[in-house]
């Protein structure tokens, strides 16, 4: 009878430790899920919560007592934005001399859309610091190539050489402005990994 009772005990012992323990662990585990969320949505309103140096566009609108112009670039700042909004219209003319050549062919009748679409980011920050937005010159300066797969290379050479001039060039010069460094990086990327896989697949 007493060895039963002890067998009983010894039972018993055995699974509160094993209780008590898998309760600690799924305590620090929930512990460790709420940290992790909370500084997930710190980080999250960090990187979103638009400010005077953050904010493109319509998220101004957004930043109390936020007045254009916001500032003066510096030289160098400036002389890089005017460096990349004329790469970007070189190579919307480019794509246009394509499409007018060869019709409103894939992938150029798209990416020409998304071209007009970062000039207008770019001319976003010009707005936001009281700039003149240069003028395209490239429109009567570009031939389209005699052939489509011909084209198709010269989009592949002009999204790395964009990519390229963006990471090497424009962005350490920028590198003071968080909303032309987002600008600048947002441009990048499309180019690395929009357009160019986009012209390879035409090539």
């Amino acid at each position: 009878m007493k060895n039963k009772i002890y067998v009983y005990i010894g039972v018993a012992l055995i699974l509160g430790l094993v209780g008590g323990y898998v309760l600690t662990q799924t305590k620090n585990q929930n512990a460790g899920l709420n940290t992790n969320r909370i500084s997930n949505g710190l980080n999250q309103d960090l990187n979103t919560q638009p400010n005077r140096d953050n904010c493109l566009a319509d998220e101004c609108l957004s930043v109390d007592n936020l007045e254009y112009p916001v500032g003066e670039l510096s030289e160098i700042a400036s002389k890089a934005l005017d460096e990349a909004i004329n790469d970007e219209y070189k190579a919307l003319s480019t794509y246009e001399a394509v499409i007018t050549k060869f019709g409103a062919v894939r992938p150029f009748s798209m990416i020409k859309g998304a071209e007009e679409q970062h000039i207008a980011s770019l001319k976003a920050v010009y707005d936001k610091y009281g700039l003149k937005v240069p003028e395209n010159t490239w429109a009567s300066k570009i031939n389209a190539p005699a052939s489509l797969q011909e084209a198709c290379q010269v989009g592949v050479d002009a999204e790395i050489a964009n990519a390229k001039l963006y990471k090497d060039d424009l962005l350490p010069m920028v590198k003071d402005y968080s909303d032309i460094v987002k600008i600048f990086t947002n441009l990048m990327n499309a180019s690395q990994q929009k357009h160019l896989p986009a012209f390879e697949k035409c090539n």
